[in-house]
């Protein structure tokens, strides 16, 4: 039963991707007929053409891939980082950060939208990819998750490596980060999607259209004398294949991260 309530659940979500992927593939003409088809009658591939010629479409991509990306390594980094110092460390008030973290959990984006873009504009960083980038590396989710990955951990590796004369560094790098790649996985696909989908930020910092991202001007893209509905679909088509392919990439490890604990929140 429950099988096949979840079945169910699959096919009812997938139902508008389906249908924005089949759209794309009609033409202006057959997207407005009515009753509408679920199939196109006949394949086009205008909106695909239309968004590469009309549009600095690779110019999007590029930008978006590259927030999308750095934004991912450094949040990767700065998330296993503290979650180890918090889990392992041993320094005065470690307790007091950890809460720290918790309590930002309940801090919604909305509340320091204001500040960030002051702290952006002062910094000099309006306009720019880097004003994307830096306000969005530090997630309160990333670290909370980290922090609790890293409990589960064994001390006896640290310990040992220890023994043997290792600093911290070399603990890091050599041991838990090898023991952490399903929390790595984890926290690149959601740090990825989080980033490439992201659509207000961008709208605050960038002014112009050559830093556009793809969501940013997949929101600009209509026409002066009506909307495009096929170039639409087929921009919206184009931006979902790279999340898909990272999660299909890391998907053994994301479901390992889940099995493991690695998402506690």
């Amino acid at each position: 039963m429950r099988k096949t309530i979840v079945i169910i659940l699959a096919i009812l979500f997938m139902i508008p991707v389906f249908w924005t992927v089949t759209s794309s593939f009609k033409s202006m003409s057959e997207i407005y007929k009515y009753p509408p088809t679920i199939f196109p009658q006949k394949i086009s591939f205008e909106g695909y053409i239309n968004i590469f010629k009309q549009s600095n479409f690779m110019r999007y991509l590029y930008n978006t891939l590259f927030v999308a990306i750095i934004s991912t390594i450094i949040t990767v980094f700065l998330c296993v980082s503290l979650g180890y110092g918090l889990a392992k460390g041993t320094f005065k008030h470690k307790d007091f950060f950890s809460e720290i973290v918790v309590i930002t959990l309940f801090v919604t984006a909305q509340i320091i939208m204001v500040p960030l873009f002051v702290i952006i504009k002062q910094l000099g960083l309006m306009d720019t990819l880097w004003g994307l980038i830096i306000p969005a590396v530090f997630t309160p989710t990333g670290a909370f998750t980290a922090i609790q990955y890293m409990k589960d951990l064994p001390d006896e590796f640290l310990e040992s490596a220890k023994v043997d004369g290792a600093n911290e560094w070399q603990i890091f790098i050599k041991i838990v980060m090898p023991l952490s790649k399903p929390l790595i996985a984890s926290l690149a696909i959601f740090s990825f999607t989080w980033r490439w989908n992201d659509f207000v930020l961008p709208l605050i910092v960038i002014n112009s259209g050559k830093n556009f991202t793809i969501q940013l001007a997949l929101a600009t893209l209509q026409g002066q004398y009506g909307i495009p509905w096929n170039e639409i679909l087929a921009f919206s088509v184009m931006s979902i294949i790279p999340t898909l392919i990272i999660f299909l990439l890391f998907q053994n490890l994301f479901m390992k991260g889940l099995s493991a604990g690695g998402l506690k929140y």
